[in-house]
């Protein structure tokens, strides 16, 4: 039993690393969206591979049945966080936002300010 907590655990923590990276490279533009969704759900699907094996080898001991149980769950998951993840999702630069954000903030702060911001 401790094995596959610790099987799972670093089954989880590689997960989390790899949809990180995922993300990363998706909002640096260096990947596209069919490609972030396709990466997000594999390393999803791979988070849940530890446990579900575990249970389908307890519950339906060894053999094809046990195999073909693991797999549905598994593409189960896949499909499922596949088909939901948003459609498209705005890329988006820290620091304009950071800039914009500070200069309005800026000008709330310092009421006579907020002509200069506008000025152009």
């Amino acid at each position: 039993m401790l094995e596959i907590f610790v099987i799972q655990l670093i089954a989880a923590v590689l997960g989390a690393i790899s949809t990180a990276w995922a993300d990363w490279s998706y909002n640096a533009a260096r990947i596209g969206r069919r490609f972030h969704a396709f990466w997000v759900s594999v390393s999803v699907a791979l988070i849940c591979l530890p446990v579900v094996t575990w249970t389908s080898t307890v519950f339906l001991g060894s053999g094809l049945l046990k195999q073909a149980a693991a797999s549905i769950v598994i593409a189960a998951v896949f499909f499922g966080v596949h088909r939901n993840l948003p459609a498209s999702r705005a890329v988006r630069k820290l620091s304009s936002d950071v800039a914009q954000h500070s200069s309005a903030s800026s000008a709330l702060r310092h009421p006579g300010s907020a002509d200069k911001l506008f000025s152009g």
